[in-house]
């Protein structure tokens, strides 16, 4: 119903809601503790290696006296391990503890909150990069201290949390039927313009383009896949950017190389990023000699079952437990990702632990009927309850097929609930057949592509 309501306001008072969400998200991550967290975090990066192995030990330590006083599930966990966090001496002690997966957390979703807690508390929500849909709990002061990590990132190469910026995201802040400019939306509470995927074809590029030189953007970030397709257009048609951004900011996504290399071309500065994920519990940040550095204060990553490369580079599962998100801590839980840890002492002279790249979210896309290429459906799954995972595969244009592993509760309506997502947020002309499955092939890494095509 908001939906439908936006998208029939003229395009001021569209600018105007955009503002509105503007300054309550502005409340929510750089409000509270924010300032007081990134300011601790600008200092603690430089910590050498055994005040950052102390400072995980008590944290980790701290974390599980929590969770064995407070959390259901953990309290349940440690008795059947015989473990006692009281007896923790380092992060080595996790190896005595279970895997958590994404169907844990949503078989255990209510055992996983502490029934105590009595801040303030937000739903999110993640498909992943399987089409799964996940929720959880964060604390207000959780989402804080991960918007002062990534400013912190942000820091690193010059920009600060009140630079103004472009954004290039998935969500239909632009109704996909609109044919004419402005095909942005303007926050004035974040200093943000938003630019969407859907409407960053030939026909529009242009017009964004001469948003972009009109210039004031400090930064851009977004998905790098929407990035690259946008650079692609704008070096295809010959366009000039001439009002730069300082540096363009990536993630949720892998920032393979050649990409990298043509959104630099293009818009003629450094492309950097940093490894994330929704559920928040743990983080790495490029620096500026282009290693991830984990972010240690946040969480720890482990490289869990892993392969000794002929490099001497070690490759394995992505397990992360993070410090902040008290409402409903997560602890060794499989990501989902692999990634490629490295023994090096940084230039950068910070000594937490390194990873040369993260493997395994490398994805497909799809073209639309209006020659869009979309790489993210993840919007399209956030509501559904009974899909056990799901693939959206291309085969001919103009079509897709979405593959289902179906739960207990599924039914035929759920087809129109996603067939009206495509429409709403993909394309309103775009085929969707389905297809139903016991399960979904995985690629070699272990991981099945969420979108596969087979479009050549």
């Amino acid at each position: 119903m908001k939906e439908k309501i936006y998208k029939s306001l003229p395009i001021i008072l569209q600018n105007f809601a955009c503002t509105i969400k503007g300054f309550q998200e502005r409340k929510s991550r750089l409000g509270g503790n924010f300032k007081k967290y990134y300011e601790e975090l600008l200092v603690s990066q430089w910590y050498d290696s055994k005040k950052i192995e102390d400072f995980q030990n008590e944290k980790l330590k701290s974390l599980l006296v929590y969770c064995n006083d407070n959390i259901p599930y953990y309290q349940k966990i440690f008795k059947e391990y015989n473990f006692k966090p009281n007896e923790v001496k380092s992060i080595k002690d996790l190896e005595k503890l279970p895997i958590l997966t994404k169907e844990d957390v949503r078989e255990n979703y209510q055992n996983l909150i502490n029934p105590k807690f009595n801040g303030k508390v937000t739903k999110a929500h993640t498909s992943g990069s399987t089409g799964k849909s996940l929720q959880f709990l964060f604390s207000e002061d959780a989402v804080q201290y991960r918007w002062a990590l990534w400013f912190r990132h942000k820091h690193r190469f010059g920009v600060n949390p009140d630079d103004s910026y472009a954004t290039f995201t998935g969500q239909v802040a632009v109704p996909i039927s609109q044919k004419k400019p402005p095909f942005w939306r303007e926050n004035h509470a974040m200093k943000q313009t938003v630019f969407t995927m859907h409407h960053i074809n030939k026909e529009k590029v242009p017009h964004i383009v001469d948003r972009l030189n009109k210039g004031g953007f400090v930064y851009y970030s977004g998905y790098a896949s929407i990035l690259y397709s946008l650079a692609s257009i704008i070096d295809e048609l010959n366009l000039k950017i001439t009002a730069p951004p300082k540096v363009i900011f990536t993630g949720a996504e892998a920032l393979l190389d050649y990409q990298r290399e043509k959104i630099s071309s293009v818009f003629g500065c450094l492309v950097t990023d940093q490894y994330g994920f929704s559920e928040g519990c743990g983080n790495a940040s490029r620096c500026e000699h282009d290693l991830f550095h984990e972010d240690f204060e946040y969480g720890i990553l482990e490289c869990y079952n892993p392969t000794v490369n002929a490099d001497g580079t070690k490759t394995g599962q992505v397990l992360a437990t993070g410090f902040s998100n008290l409402a409903m801590p997560f602890i060794r839980y499989q990501v989902g990702d692999t990634a490629t840890w490295i023994e090096k002492k940084c230039e950068c002279g910070r000594e937490s632990k390194t990873i040369l790249e993260v493997n395994g979210r490398n994805e497909d896309f799809v073209i639309t009927p209006e020659q869009n290429k979309i790489l993210r459906f993840d919007y399209i799954f956030k509501d559904t309850v009974n899909i056990v995972e799901a693939q959206v595969v291309q085969r001919k244009l103009g079509e897709i097929t979405i593959r289902i592993v179906r739960r207990k509760g599924y039914d035929l309506n759920e087809e129109k609930i996603l067939r009206d997502e495509v429409h709403n947020k993909i394309s309103p002309s775009l085929e969707v057949h389905f297809e139903y499955v016991d399960e979904i092939e995985r690629e070699i890494t272990g991981k099945f592509r969420a979108v596969k095509s087979y479009i050549k």
